[in-house]
C-alpha cells in the first residue's frame, strides 16, 4: 500500500505540473475600463471602475487576466497561515459558464455550488481561482486546499499523515489530467470532493452530474449514448431515451443487451435490468459487483439483496425490492462509462428508472445511489 501511496503523489505531481505551464499563456486583445455609475442612498453619484476585456473578439467583465498559482500563493501547511493571500479574486461576467460544485465526505455535504463565468481556452485552474480560497502546491498545479480544508497528505509525515484529499470529476468522469491543463467547455460540470482514499484510490465515474456526461461529453467530445435492455424492459428504455432527448441529449440510441461491448466501450452505455439477468451473461458486470470499494460503486448484490455501503466497503443497510444506479469505468483515463440502472426484481428496476426520469435532482452529487423503501440514499455512507 506504501508503494501505492508513492505512486499516487508521483503521478499527481507529474500529471499537475506538467500542466501547469500552459496556465498565464491568454493575450488579452484588448482592456479598457468603464466608469458605471451609482445611486447612493443620499441620493448623491459615486463612480466605480469594471474592467471589461475583450479576447479574440469575446467581451469579458471583471477579468483581471490569468493568475499563476505558484506566485499567488505561498506553499506549505498549515493552510490558513496563507488565508489572507488566497482569498478568490472574484467571478465574471461572461457569454460562458460552467456549473463548479465542491463538496466533502463523497457528495454527502455540500460547501459550494454555482453557475460561474469561464474565459474561451483557460485552463480549469483560473475558474478555482476567481471563485474559491485556493491554496496549491507542487509549483502551483496541485489543488492542496481549498476554502481552507487541506491535504492531509501533501505536507504530513509520520503519524499525522492520512489520506484525505481533494479530487475532481468532469461531467461526471474523474479527470485523467490535473486542473491546470485541463480547458473546460462551456456547460461542463467541475465537482470537487474532499474524502479519505485509504479504501478507494479513485472512483473514475460518479452518478452526480446527471444529465452529464450523456449530454455535453468530456473535454469537448461526445460519443454518443446507447441505452441497453433486457427483453421486457424495451418500452422503459424508450421512455429513457425520451426523457434524455427532452435534457438536451442529442445522440440517443436504444439497444438490446450485449454484454459484449461493455468491455471495451467506446460510447456511453446506459445498462437497464435485472442484476442476476445482466449478471447471467457478463464477467465484467459481476466483476463491478465483487471490487464495489475499489472501484469507487458501493453497492453490492447478493442472495437476492441490494446493500448499501460505507466508504469502507462494510454493509450499511440490505434491502429487499430495491433498485439502484451506479457508474462504473475500468479505472483513471477511461472515459466512456458504463451506467447500471438495475435492481433485485422489476420492482427495483421501476424504482432507479423512475429517478431519472422523474427525480433526477434527487441524485445531484451522489456517487452512486439506492433506491428502496426508506427512499433514494447516497452510495457511500459515511457511517
Amino acid at each position: 500500500m506504501k508503494k501505492l501511496s508513492f505512486l499516487l503523489v508521483v503521478m499527481l505531481i507529474v500529471s499537475f505540473m506538467s500542466g501547469w505551464s500552459n496556465t498565464g499563456k491568454r493575450v488579452i486583445s484588448n482592456i479598457k475600463d468603464t466608469n458605471k455609475t451609482t445611486e447612493k442612498s443620499e441620493g448623491t453619484k459615486e463612480q466605480s471602475k469594471s474592467d471589461v476585456v475583450v479576447i479574440d473578439g469575446v467581451t469579458y467583465e471583471g477579468y483581471k487576466g490569468p493568475v499563476q498559482g505558484e506566485i499567488k500563493y505561498k506553499e506549505g501547511r498549515p493552510a490558513d497561515e496563507n488565508s489572507k493571500c488566497r482569498r478568490a479574486s472574484g467571478d465574471i461576467e461572461s457569454p460562458y459558464q460552467v456549473d463548479l460544485v465542491v463538496t466533502t465526505n463523497y457528495g454527502n455535504k455540500r460547501l459550494y455550488g454555482k453557475n460561474v463565468g469561464l474565459v474561451k481556452d483557460e485552463v480549469g485552474m483560473e475558474v478555482l481561482f476567481r471563485n474559491l480560497d485556493i491554496q496549491t502546491a507542487y509549483g502551483g498545479g496541485f489543488v492542496n486546499s481549498i476554502n481552507g480544508i487541506e491535504s492531509k497528505y501533501t505536507f504530513f509525515t509520520g503519524k499525522d499523515r492520512k489520506k484525505e484529499d481533494w479530487f475532481y470529476w468532469v461531467n461526471g468522469i474523474m479527470a485523467p489530467i490535473g486542473v491546470a491543463e485541463y480547458r473546460p467547455e462551456p456547460g461542463d460540470v467541475i465537482w470537487w470532493d474532499y474524502h479519505n482514499w485509504s479504501y478507494t484510490m479513485f472512483a473514475p465515474a460518479v452518478i452526480g452530474s446527471y444529465p452529464q456526461p450523456f449530454k455535453s461529453g468530456f473535454f469537448g467530445k461526445n460519443p454518443g449514448t446507447v441505452i441497453m435492455y433486457t427483453d421486457k424492459y424495451k418500452a422503459e428504455a424508450e421512455k429513457l431515451k425520451e426523457s434524455l432527448i427532452k435534457k438536451g441529449v442529442k445522440q440517443v440510441d436504444v439497444a438490446r443487451y450485449n454484454p459484449t461491448v461493455l468491455e471495451k466501450p467506446k460510447k456511453y452505455y446506459m445498462v437497464l435490468g435485472v442484476w442476476d439477468e445482466l449478471a447471467k451473461k457478463s464477467k465484467l458486470i459481476k466483476d463491478i459487483n465483487r471490487k464495489n470499494k475499489l472501484i469507487g460503486t458501493y453497492v453490492k448484490f447478493q442472495d437476492g439483496k441490494l446493500k448499501r455501503l460505507n466508504f469502507k466497503g462494510k454493509t450499511i443497510s440490505s434491502y429487499d425490492h430495491a433498485g439502484a444506479v451506479y457508474a462504473y469505468a475500468a479505472g483513471l483515463g477511461s472515459v466512456c462509462p458504463v451506467w447500471m440502472i438495475t435492481g433485485t426484481d422489476d420492482e427495483g428496476v421501476k424504482k432507479a428508472l423512475d429517478v431519472l426520469i422523474n427525480n433526477p435532482g434527487a441524485i445531484d452529487k451522489y456517487f452512486s445511489a439506492v433506491v428502496s423503501k426508506n427512499g433514494i440514499e447516497n452510495a457511500p455512507s459515511i457511517n
